[in-house]
């Protein structure tokens, strides 16, 4: 609790799940009827959160702390940063579809132009700390400098390390509590070269403890986006078994309802394939080598889809609704009512 108002990533979660969801439904009654109003007030915290770097002119945000809680009060954390982004623009963006669409709800939020454009410049000067040389995003701004911890090291007593290891032990270096960078380029992972994604997870990948239960399927997934498939198996058997084995020492306390979401995420997302931010519905399944087959089901639209992954073979059948067009492994394919394919 007494960190809350440095974690922003609350409120931009929200606005993910809005976007997530009309994404994928394309349901704009209820974009326009509730998700509107949501959008319009986080934009206008994020607004009045952030400040212009008085040498540079970026937009950013300052003392806060991003999903990875090991660090505290940073300037310029990259995740809450992008995802501040993405919020304003979504926000802008669904503003304009109601000028034309819904002029009476968009009368009802009360927005004015110049408030419009506010968002605008700030969105636009956002600072994103990214290298072009290295291909890496830097957590926030100084990261890099920190010193380097060997995270292998600690003595499994320590754990969990926030009931034996004091704050300035745990803050003053570059161990990470959970993903970050890591997190934003799954949530977003088609605007992200596979170049991308492979610089930032080698350098993050070692210095994660995995100390939340959201930590381990996310990076399971992006093992599988990497086709490191033997690493994302040995991290959805930690996502999977963090109760059951203990992982953390903490399990006392209650379960950790969150690995258990994600490990779904980790079937259909990771070793199913599954990209659903893009221009469409991607499907790119692996197995690891010892297991014999998994499935899952997805609702795309009105229809009812299952997928079957085997070593032979992936199997898409329509259990209802009308046609699906999807992308497998890049090649355009439309599932419909005439059988499997």
């Amino acid at each position: 609790w007494q960190h809350a108002s440095l974690q922003l990533q609350a409120s931009t979660g929200v606005a993910y799940g809005l976007w997530n969801y009309v994404h994928q439904t394309g349901d704009k009654a209820f974009l326009y009827r509730y998700g509107a109003e949501m959008l319009v007030q986080i934009s206008r915290m994020l607004a009045s959160r952030g400040d212009f770097d008085p040498v540079t002119g970026k937009y950013g945000y300052y003392c806060v702390m991003g999903p990875d809680e090991f660090q505290m009060m940073v300037h310029h954390n990259a995740y809450t940063n992008f995802m501040g982004k993405k919020t304003l623009l979504f926000t802008l963006e669904t503003l304009a579809h109601m000028t034309e669409e819904d002029p009476e709800g968009l009368a009802r939020l009360h927005v004015s132009p110049e408030e419009r454009a506010d968002w605008q410049e700030k969105a636009d000067k956002m600072y994103l700390p990214y290298d072009e040389k290295t291909k890496l995003f830097e957590q926030h701004m100084g990261f890099f400098h920190l010193p380097e911890l060997d995270v292998s090291a600690i003595p499994v007593t320590d754990f969990p390390l926030y009931a034996h290891w004091s704050y300035e032990r745990i803050y003053r270096n570059q161990m990470l509590k959970q993903p970050d960078v890591l997190m934003f380029m799954m949530l977003y992972g088609s605007e992200f070269t596979k170049e991308q994604l492979a610089a930032n997870f080698d350098y993050y990948e070692p210095r994660c403890i995995h100390e939340s239960s959201l930590s381990p399927s996310i990076h399971s997934i992006l093992a599988c986006r990497l086709g490191r498939v033997e690493k994302a198996e040995d991290y959805f058997g930690f996502a999977t078994r963090m109760d059951l084995d203990d992982f953390n020492r903490n399990t006392r306390e209650g379960v950790h309802t969150t690995s258990i979401a994600g490990a779904w995420m980790n079937i259909v997302y990771g070793f199913g394939g599954l990209s659903s931010d893009g221009d469409g519905l991607a499907l790119a399944p692996c197995i690891p080598s010892g297991w014999e087959r998994y499935g899952f089901r997805l609702r795309v639209g009105k229809s009812l889809l299952r997928v079957g992954v085997s070593h032979a073979d992936v199997q898409l059948e329509l259990l209802s609704g009308p046609d699906v067009t999807l992308t497998l492994y890049g090649r355009p394919v439309t599932v419909g009512t005439r059988g499997a394919a």
